[in-house]
């Protein structure tokens, strides 16, 4: 390790530990918003990158905070009704109700809400919801 002579002390400057968080703390850090700053991805439209919002299995239905970027609690559901497959949504996308275009992926387990992933479209599920065209993209991962 490269220091003064003699020393035994690194090159780097001595800087106390409290100054270090209070300056990390002044810092503002931004995160990246998943629906406007994660790629599509090479091989789009075929093979896509998707952030899930719900676990296959859940209950809890969750959705993108538009504003803020989160992945936040819409409602929970009551019944034995549970989401069959993830579900999300592809980045940089835009459709008819200005939301970003829904994603189910089939695949074998669940992953956490506010994860991406790649995945391949098989298919589409035209839907209509509350007189808007909502259509689902179907895919496997």
């Amino acid at each position: 390790m490269a220091g003064r002579e003699g020393s035994g002390h690194s090159s780097f400057p001595h800087v106390a530990l409290n100054e270090r968080i209070l300056s990390s703390m002044s810092r503002k850090s931004i995160a990246a918003h998943p629906w406007h700053d994660l790629e599509i991805g090479p091989g789009a439209p075929a093979v896509f990158n998707c952030v899930v919002e719900i676990s296959k299995g859940s209950k809890v239905k969750y959705e993108l905070d538009k504003a803020s970027g989160l992945i936040k609690v819409d409602r929970v559901l009551y019944s034995s009704v549970v989401y069959p497959h993830n579900y999300g949504f592809i980045p940089r996308t835009i459709c008819e109700d200005s939301d970003p275009m829904d994603v189910l992926v089939l695949m074998q387990e669940p992953v956490l809400p506010g994860s991406f992933l790649r995945a391949r479209a098989i298919g589409l599920m035209p839907m209509i919801d509350q007189g808007e065209k909502d259509d689902k993209i179907i895919a496997v991962a």
